[in-house]
């Protein structure tokens, strides 16, 4: 009995003595709307366009040298992807490389890093991978923080469309008309969302539209066969494109029911698709 219970008191003294190993690891992933702003709540939304702020801290990595001459070397590649695993801007690879003192035993690096998300994000659950390299210790490691987008919903298609098609009072208005009715001397507002056209290299995408009225016996009244444009391409694939259309009424149009006719052609894809929407005046 008593050997054992010295063998027991001399592995316990050896434990102690031998430092802990230490594992390379991510701590305290934060999102900020913000620069050095507070951590935001669970289930904050970011709005498209938003500036989103990430920091985290980096713990266990190896110190190579003595002091006063200690150093670190970190590197690390931050990739945000929208809800569909598609990158929103290319991978961003960085490093943290210093010295440290004797004081600074406690001190963990940490990261700061910003990106704007797309200005016609779509809603879902992003997500901001992470990965770290400790290139003195030789080892590495990764995490993972989601976030929440709250954007405007266009149903996708695989063919050209036109979507939440809404007609509005001014051109502030958010909230669509129910009756679409307008007086003489108004202003006709419609706003819609163009989708499903077919994308080149670097996601280009070239679409265009026009617009037409039609009268009850569909007699057009007016005709704009090229009222806008949208060529442009960029890293992150634009999968929706919005119009809007503001139409004078004359003083002197009849009463009654017209059709706006929209009119739309993908260059790149060889689509070209109509949508119809009714109105009145009155």
């Amino acid at each position: 009995m008593y050997r054992f219970l010295c063998c027991t008191a001399l592995v316990a003294t050896l434990a102690a003595a031998t430092p802990p190993e230490t594992k390379l690891a991510i701590v305290n992933p934060m999102l900020h709307d913000s620069d050095d702003g507070p951590p935001l709540p669970a289930g904050f939304k970011f709005q498209p366009g938003q500036i989103v702020f990430f920091t985290f801290l980096v713990s266990g990595f190896k110190k190579a040298g003595v002091y006063p001459d200690m150093k670190i070397d970190v590197a690390y590649e931050v990739d945000v992807r929208d809800s569909k695993g598609v990158l929103i801007d290319p991978p961003n690879v960085n490093s943290v490389g210093t010295s440290v003192s004797e004081e600074d035993k406690e001190w963990l690096p940490k990261v700061r890093y910003e990106f704007a998300l797309p200005p016609l994000a779509e809603s879902g659950d992003y997500k901001i991978l992470v990965k770290v390299w400790d290139r003195f210790g030789k080892t590495e490691t990764q995490a993972e923080q989601m976030f929440q987008v709250e954007g405007h919903q266009v149903e996708p298609s695989d063919t050209l469309v036109v979507r939440n098609f809404r007609f509005l009072r001014s051109e502030q208005d958010r909230q669509p008309l129910a009756i679409a009715a307008y007086r003489p001397g108004d202003t006709v507002w419609a706003r819609f969302d163009m989708t499903g056209y077919k994308f080149g290299d670097g996601n280009a995408f070239d679409i265009g539209y026009g617009v037409a009225v039609a009268d009850a016996s569909g007699q057009i009244k007016y005709s704009q066969p090229h009222a806008a444009d949208e060529k442009t391409k960029s890293f992150y694939p634009q999968r929706y494109t919005p119009g809007v259309v503001s139409l004078n009424v004359p003083q002197d149009m009849q009463k009654g029911k017209y059709t706006l006719i929209v009119t739309v052609k993908d260059n790149l894809g060889g689509q070209t698709t109509e949508a119809k929407q009714t109105f009145s005046v009155e």
